[in-house]
């Protein structure tokens, strides 16, 4: 068996060089590319640039384009598709990749496609249902620059210098709902991409509406919201074993903006498909009740890498308009106020990436999302702050009636019916992402590269501390 492996994995890799050697290629220009990392290497939360590439639009017969940018460590794309048959899928892949990311197409808006791993990548699909005048526009490559995800590997495999608690450890035991309701986000701002951690919540209506809770620094606007990708189940399955989380496959893409708190530093979102039954995700439970916590986690994706837990003993202390330094920031601004929770950790820390990252009470209920802090690997007995759901609840209309669409927005905790399996069914595709990929027991890889050759041939507390 493992014989067989090997050899339909060459297999594969050489189907997939083929195949796009026999499509056009989009290249981005190096020394751009250059200047772009450079520009944007003040800003903590960026991990890729955006840079128009050498082809612009992609005619429907030609099956397909090539992506290369030279030196990425991942690659994502901006695009738009012109002229073309609804239900028409596009396959994003990489030989990084055991299965493409199936696409749902959208006709005529922007759609942000999620990172596939390496400097060369290829966008499929099936010529044969297209008009004359199907097009595809290539509007940005995403050249990621930095070792976000995990798929270039780390020689320790964790976010940074210090010892984070992964969340297959046995601390993470007692908080398995906060666990699977945590994701990690990519975010397209301008020519950037940046990372940041997200937690999908249950509301008061128990409907399995896909909210998603994050930071306002990390940037997500009415604007750039359909740029979201939502990672899901990126963890290790050993406690400090093998790189093996599922970063390629549990994705959802494309969200829309719903409101904000600017005093809590929170933002809410709704995802623009059901998330899968097959990610095991929860809906966490909330409460905007000012009362501080007395003890409880966070769950969070700091540097972007596989899910970490931090602990706390509390009780968590009120700060109210600290400062927190967010130069080189998504916003454009030197420095925000905050109305957050004080909290230190008994175990763990975080790091730039865990912005947005929920505050769990003792009672695995979430009370707010990670803003700053001066907690660090090299201070991990540092305060971090937690922009208060209570604060964002009392500011924003928005949250309130999202959150609590059964009472108007007047009942200020959900009520823990709903932590249960998301909505959808496993092999659903969704915007971006793939929920499963076989089909007739052979892998989409493998079955659309052959239609190709068939057809073609942080964050931070106070002055001078950068935002998670």
């Amino acid at each position: 068996m493992n014989r067989l492996l090997a050899a339909l994995g060459t297999l594969m890799a050489l189907i997939s060089a083929t195949a796009a050697a026999a499509l056009p290629m989009a290249v981005t220009d190096e020394r751009a590319v250059a200047e772009s990392v450079a520009a944007s290497s003040a800003m903590p939360l960026v991990y890729a640039v955006g840079l128009a590439p050498s082809l612009a639009e992609i005619r429907g017969d030609s099956g397909g384009v090539s992506i290369f940018s030279a030196g990425a460590k991942t690659l994502g794309l901006r695009l738009q598709v012109h002229h073309w048959p609804q239900g028409e899928p596009l396959y994003w892949q990489s030989e990084g990749l055991s299965e493409p990311h199936v696409i749902t197409v959208h006709e005529g808006q922007p759609q942000w496609l999620p990172d596939v791993p390496g400097e060369l990548a290829t966008l499929t699909w099936s010529s044969d249902a297209l008009p004359e005048n199907a097009v595809v526009s290539l509007e940005l490559v995403y050249h990621g620059y930095e070792d976000v995800q995990g798929f270039t590997s780390k020689a320790a495999g964790d976010s940074g210098t210090c010892k984070q608690i992964d969340v297959a450890c046995p601390q993470a035991n007692a908080w398995g709902n906060p666990v699977r309701a945590t994701t990690l986000i990519t975010v397209g701002s301008g020519m950037t991409r940046a990372v940041c951690s997200a937690t999908l919540l249950n509301n008061t209506a128990n409907d399995q509406r896909p909210l998603l809770i994050t930071a306002r620094h990390c940037s997500v606007t009415p604007g750039n919201a359909r740029s979201v990708n939502a990672v899901f189940n990126y963890q290790r399955s050993v406690c400090m074993g093998a790189n093996d989380g599922n970063v390629s496959r549990d994705v959802v893409s494309g969200s829309t903006w719903l409101a904000e708190s600017v005093q809590a530093d929170t933002t809410l979102v709704v995802l623009n498909s059901p998330v899968p039954r097959a990610f095991n995700a929860r809906f966490g439970d909330w409460s905007a009740v000012p009362a501080a916590p007395l003890s409880g986690v966070s769950v969070h994706h700091p540097n972007g890498d596989q899910k970490k837990i931090s602990l706390f003993d509390g009780p968590a202390t009120i700060n109210n308009d600290v400062r927190v330094n967010d130069e080189g920031g998504l916003l454009g601004l030197d420095r925000f106020t905050v109305d957050a929770w004080g909290v230190r950790w008994r175990e763990g820390t975080t790091e730039t990436g865990s912005s947005g990252a929920g505050l769990w009470n003792q009672n695995g209920v979430l009370v707010g999302v990670l803003s700053g802090g001066s907690s660090s690997c090299s201070n991990p007995t540092g305060t971090d702050l937690f922009g208060r759901l209570s604060v964002a609840w009392d500011e924003s209309a928005g949250i309130r009636n999202a959150l609590d669409p059964v009472s108007g927005g007047t009942s200020r905790a959900s009520s823990g019916q709903n932590a249960t399996g998301a909505l959808g069914s496993a092999g659903d595709a969704v915007d971006g992402g793939s929920g499963g990929g076989h089909f007739g027991g052979i892998s989409l890889l493998v079955l659309t590269v052959l239609l190709g050759i068939a057809r073609n041939r942080r964050r931070g507390w106070g002055f001078g501390n950068p935002a998670r």
